[in-house]
């Protein structure tokens, strides 16, 4: 057997390859000993490999079936109740600089407040705004016209971040009531964003 971390990961030229929340992967230096050659077990644990978020993408699509059920079924009071807590845990863990799923492949609602407000922030008139920036989705709503949104930069910073529509500053509704009341709005965005998919997970665990 060769040189392997505790999570069974090859480790070659003093490096373990483990793969990390948010589909990403990351190279951590180790300290190995002298005798490098020898097959033994590293007494090494791999950042976040116990993670609930370590393969998340997965195991949110392989438990749709299982999150539908419990919203369908849950008490509202009881999970109202943790929320707020569970909303603050999520983001202590999940960094969205590092994901940005839902500006690079999903648009708000652009409603009236949001473009009136973003259109003087960029000092555009509101119809030189929308020709520019939006189109009306199959709702009849006025969703970005480009993906990644027009406003994301390379570094996933938001350049309208302090004007930016309603909609991106409540989501992803880890905190209301959307939760339960919009359930296939839930399980949509429990597949892309990884806070979603924590508190999920944290309710189904004290169900």
């Amino acid at each position: 057997m060769g040189i392997v971390c505790e999570n069974g990961c090859a480790v070659k030229k003093g490096l373990c390859r483990c793969i990390f929340s948010k589909g990403s992967t990351k190279d951590t230096q180790l300290h190995l000993p002298a005798a490098e050659g020898k097959s033994f077990q590293l007494s090494y644990i791999c950042s976040m490999a116990d993670d609930i978020l370590h393969n998340w993408e997965k195991k949110a699509a392989e438990h749709q079936k299982e999150y539908g059920r419990f919203l369908k079924r849950a008490d509202k009071n009881k999970v109202l109740k943790q929320l707020p807590d569970l909303h603050e845990e999520a983001f202590e863990k999940v960094d969205c600089l590092q994901c940005a799923n839902c500006c690079k492949n999903y648009s708000p609602r652009f409603k009236t407040p949001d473009i009136k407000r973003i259109s003087k922030h960029l000092r555009m008139k509101e119809s030189a705004f929308i020709d520019a920036y939006l189109r009306l989705d199959e709702e009849g709503d006025y969703v970005v016209n480009t993906k990644p949104c027009p406003f994301l930069g390379a570094d996933n910073y938001c350049s309208i971040y302090e004007e930016r529509p309603s909609d991106c500053e409540r989501f992803p509704y880890t905190d209301e009531d959307v939760i339960l009341k919009r359930p296939h709005l839930t399980l949509k965005n429990s597949t892309f964003c990884p806070a979603t998919y924590y508190v999920l997970e944290k309710l189904l665990a004290v169900k």
